[in-house]
């Protein structure tokens, strides 16, 4: 018997994050499971799964929602008020990490399942090593670059601030990546910047990165934590989204304050060989948790398939 997933967008909006995912759910998900993408709820699937439920006015039975945005977001199109009825409504909710899992807890929804990102592993891929610093410590920040402050555009100049330009470079991947490669050159430091990169070589990118950066105050995710594991490459970010779930402090990665002073005090510290050297081991070590996407689609399809017979 083949059970019949319809996604459902509830918007005529496109966005290459939704679209590369769905490719990800037609291809990885078990054979007997079929996949139909439609804006609207089709008539009679066996399940319906919607990524963005706030837009609906109610939700069809066997229902999943997947929470793809921080749910502390102070965005107003994003406030959790929105959502509540939504997520109440749905027969299994899909977080991408533990901080959306425990927020909804909290809300008393507690049929929640955590499903997180995954990388591709055609591109992506262990390495046995440690990482080494070769002439200068290189950061990398793989996203578009958003003017909002909720993005950590304005923690990022500080930083500039107070990094030594002798010692940090900067590899900047993402559109409009150029602004920031731009105020990272005025403060003396070396930068390249792609703000359109071949997805194919991101793997060959994370090679190159003494660390992965992450200044936003709000995710969902995001998606590069998962790259950047598997690829033992030290993680510096905000407590936020999946890097809760994946960093651990001075192991195999730093988590930031929001204390400007002292979070460059520690991102310093590791610009000595042997410092770095026992990050990028612990960063090694890690490299199993992240999970591929066809390991996170098998996931899914038990999940799917639970929900089929009235067992979740």
């Amino acid at each position: 018997m083949t059970l019949v997933i319809n996604h459902v967008m509830s918007a005529e909006i496109s966005s290459g994050i939704f679209s590369d995912l769905l490719s990800y759910y037609k291809s990885f998900c078990d054979r007997d499971i079929k996949i139909v993408e439609t804006v609207k709820p089709i008539e009679h699937a066996d399940i319906y799964h919607y990524h963005r439920p706030h837009l609906e006015e109610k939700l069809k039975k066997n229902s999943v929602v997947t929470v793809h945005h921080d749910l502390n977001d102070t965005d107003k199109w994003l406030s959790y008020d929105r959502f509540h009825d939504r997520y109440a409504e749905a027969t299994v909710i899909f977080c991408l990490n533990k901080t959306q899992e425990n927020l909804l807890h909290s809300k008393g929804l507690m049929h929640t399942k955590v499903i997180p990102h995954g990388y591709n592993s055609k591109i992506f891929s262990n390495i046995s090593s440690p990482k080494t610093i070769n002439g200068k410590v290189t950061i990398g920040i793989v996203s578009k670059r958003y003017g909002r402050k909720v993005k950590g555009e304005a923690y990022l100049l500080e930083l500039y601030k107070r990094l030594d330009s002798e010692k940090f470079k900067f590899i900047f991947v993402g559109a409009d990546r150029s602004i920031s490669s731009w105020k990272a050159r005025e403060y003396g430091f070396e930068t390249e910047v792609f703000e359109r990169l071949p997805y194919l070589c991101f793997g060959d990118l994370y090679k190159s990165l003494n660390f992965l950066l992450i200044t936003s105050l709000y995710e969902g995710g995001p998606a590069n934590i998962p790259e950047a594991i598997v690829s033992g490459t030290p993680i510096i970010s905000n407590p936020i989204g999946m890097s809760n779930d994946y960093v651990q402090h001075n192991v195999n990665g730093i988590l930031l304050t929001g204390n400007v002073d002292y979070d460059a005090d520690i991102i310093s510290s590791y610009s000595e060989e042997n410092s770095y050297k026992r990050l990028s081991l612990g960063a090694i070590k890690q490299q199993k948790m992240a999970k591929t996407w066809e390991e996170v689609m098998r996931m899914t399809s038990s999940e799917y398939k639970k929900i089929s017979k009235g067992n979740f």
